[in-house]
């Protein structure tokens, strides 16, 4: 395959290289003060806030279509009332506002 990347070489950008980097016991103990593993949960909370904004705005923009969709339908049942009312002779009614 072409344009394979290993884990390591995508990694190796997050990660000290190995000759300056020293792994004690302690390494493994106590909680971590940065590194990848607060890179990586920075960044799914900033991807989790992103999703959350976009479901926002997508529940917006339903909303306002449905809204818009009925006052579209409302108006063409208007123009339909006006419309028979011009065929039969009768006086039309005023449009709602």
């Amino acid at each position: 395959m072409h344009g394979v990347v290993s884990l390591e070489q995508r990694l190796s950008a997050y990660v000290p290289a190995a000759s300056r980097r020293r792994v004690t016991r302690a390494s493994f103990s106590g909680q971590s003060r940065g590194g990848l593993r607060a890179r990586l949960d920075r960044a799914l909370d900033q991807a989790v806030l992103r999703f959350e904004l976009d479901r926002l705005l997508y529940d917006i923009e339903v909303e306002a279509q449905h809204r818009w969709l009925r006052r579209m339908m409302a108006f063409d049942a208007y123009c339909a009332r006006r419309d028979a009312a011009r065929g039969s002779g009768q006086q039309a009614r005023p449009p709602v506002r």
